[in-house]
């Protein structure tokens, strides 16, 4: 009867883990800013020119700046849609974008080394955004161990744990 109990505690602690992981991977968070990546794309923008540092391992999670955004958003940019950028233009406030995606702490993960050194395409993990037009409030491409590990494999890159394991 001991081992029945210990057998359901372990059953039920291993699926609420996975459900607070699933949980932590796929939850929808609201942005700030209305962003339409695609209208951006559309007047030529690319990847890393608003999320500054990605490919050099500079940024600090790779989100778009204030000082990006007033780059063209200027007091005479007249776009409704924009206003709230300008609003935080003006402020010289920082934009509080909510990171979508994450890694675990014990995970290591180098933009530098993907996007800088390997030359691999933002898509490849974080989906075509040429065609979203509404704010990114969830991971377009589910980041997981197994999708990472396939990815190295098809690239032969290194799949040894240390790599990306602290």
């Amino acid at each position: 009867m001991k081992d029945l109990a210990a057998a359901v505690l372990s059953l039920a602690f291993i699926g609420l883990v996975w459900l607070l992981l699933a949980g932590y991977q796929s939850g929808s968070k609201k942005q700030p800013v209305a962003y339409n990546h695609k209208k951006h794309i559309a007047l030529g923008l690319e990847c890393a020119g608003c999320h500054t540092g990605i490919a050099d391992g500079k940024a600090r999670g790779g989100l778009p700046t204030v000082e990006v955004c007033a780059a063209c958003h200027t007091s005479d940019d007249e776009n409704p849609r924009a206003k709230a950028v300008r609003d935080y233009v003006s402020a010289n406030k920082p934009i509080p974008w909510k990171k979508v995606y994450n890694v675990p702490t014990h995970v290591y993960f180098s933009h530098r080394r993907h996007v800088g050194l390997a030359k691999l395409d933002c898509a490849l993990c974080h989906g075509d955004m040429s065609k979203v037009e509404a704010p990114v409030t969830r991971q377009a491409v589910t980041i997981s161990m197994a999708r990472c590990m396939g990815c190295h494999h098809r690239m032969k890159v290194t799949n040894d744990c240390l790599a990306c394991h602290k």
